[in-house]
């Protein structure tokens, strides 16, 4: 008896003694990928998918753009890769299976997470064939938000041959894209803002198209923007200032078109013409500022020259068009915009009534349009309120000691009339 309780009594105490909490440490390194299949570059295989192995086991819970489905890109793409889900183990192929004679680009996105929601920060790219061979060539270049002149992160990228074949691929956060392996010939490329993250060039997504041959002569720039077939009308018209009119038009405007402002009609409701002195575009009101900063700068050194002070050292200023290896690349044409300002040659009056006629507009579209727009200028501001706060019979301030005398009293130092 005695010996069955000194036995449960250590049975115990081991279990109370000091360790590690249950499960061990806390889980705080992603998933990492062990191996694929097959390897990269590998040629006539003949297998139904592609393995993707990890070494511990992914979240399968994501929803949109974390839904593993999402996370693979299949090109030539057949429509949604076919993805099976096996904990530690993802299985790949395309919609409708591998096509013979074909090389493959198959891409894992950064994202995958574990079952404590630690996401891979990078993802991989294999490249194989169905064949023997595989093609070298590759389509390379930049996609850019055109408005915001801005790298487009994550833009799709598809290449699509005469017959429809469909190649696919993910820009990286400065725009950068490569798709292929591809066989020479010709290639509609096309840049979307993939809004939804469904990997598809959906209605209303913004995007930029051009034609290239492969191999291709230089790199491609892909200048994504809002375009429809609609031309531009005025929206609205506002007073910036007593010189300035803003107009916003309801479409992108062609940057490449010139805006005159014979192109544009002014007039109160008496049909008097306010005179249009200059049209301005987002790109000519910004080179103004640059201007009018350097100008203050310019003037502040000679103040200091004239005075005796020290001026301070002007940094010097790089060309233009100079680029360093690691700047964040721009687009090489200008942007384009829905707003301009209409400077004019004489003020507008008050709270009155205006109408705004433009000629000839160009969209973004190409399609060129008249409009016109009714609009109404501010009342004047009130003047100012008198100062209640101000006891009565205390005189304004500036009014002569005294306050003001009697109304008919004659001038001080005038002599007195006789009766």
């Amino acid at each position: 008896m005695r010996r069955g309780l000194i036995a449960a009594s250590l049975v115990v105490a081991a279990c109370a003694s000091a360790g590690p909490p249950p499960g061990g440490p806390e889980d705080r390194s992603p998933p990492k990928l062990l191996r694929v299949t097959p390897d990269t570059n590998a040629v006539n295989f003949g297998s139904k998918e592609v393995t993707f192995t990890f070494d511990e086991t992914i979240n399968d819970r994501g929803t949109d753009a974390q839904d593993v489905t999402n996370m693979f890109l299949v090109s030539p793409s057949d429509g949604t890769p076919r993805v099976d889900y096996h904990r530690s183990r993802i299985d790949v192929r395309p919609r409708h299976g591998f096509r013979p004679n074909t090389a493959y680009t198959i891409t894992l996105l950064p994202g995958l997470t574990d079952l404590h929601n630690n996401t891979m920060k990078a993802g991989t790219v294999i490249v194989f064939s169905t064949g023997p061979t595989i093609p070298t060539l590759r389509i390379t270049g930049t996609a850019f938000d055109w408005s915001a002149e801005s790298p487009l992160s994550k833009a799709l990228i598809e290449a699509v041959t005469p017959d429809s074949v469909i190649y696919i691929a993910q820009a990286d956060s400065l725009g950068r894209f490569a798709v292929g392996p591809l066989t020479p010939g010709s290639y509609l490329v096309r840049a979307t803002v993939d809004q939804n993250n469904n990997h598809r060039a959906d209605r209303g997504e913004a995007f930029d198209t051009v034609r290239v041959n492969a191999p291709q002569s230089a790199p491609l720039e892909l200048l994504t923007a809002s375009r429809d077939t609609l031309p531009a009308r005025i929206a609205s018209v506002s007073v910036a200032d007593s010189l300035t009119l803003r107009v916003v038009f309801d479409r992108l405007l062609d940057p490449a078109q010139q805006l005159p402002a014979t192109n544009f009609h002014l007039a109160g409701a008496d049909s008097v013409a306010i005179p249009i002195t200059a049209v301005r575009t987002p790109r000519d009101e910004a080179a103004l500022q640059r201007a009018q900063q350097q100008a203050a700068a310019d003037s502040a050194r000679r103040a200091d020259s004239l005075a005796g002070r020290p001026r301070p050292p002007v940094a010097p200023t790089a060309p233009a068009n100079a680029a360093r290896a690691d700047s964040t690349p721009k687009p090489s044409r200008p942007p384009p915009f829905t707003t301009i300002s209409l400077v004019l040659g004489r003020p507008l009056a008050p709270n009155a009534n205006y109408r705004l006629r433009v000629t000839t507009v160009r969209a973004l579209s190409l399609r060129e349009t008249g409009s016109e727009r009714t609009f109404f200028t501010p009342k004047p501001a009130p003047p100012p309120a008198a100062d209640s706060t101000a006891p009565r019979g205390v005189p304004p301030a500036g009014a002569p000691p005294g306050g003001a005398p009697p109304a008919g009293t004659p001038p001080a130092g005038t002599p007195p009339r006789r009766p």
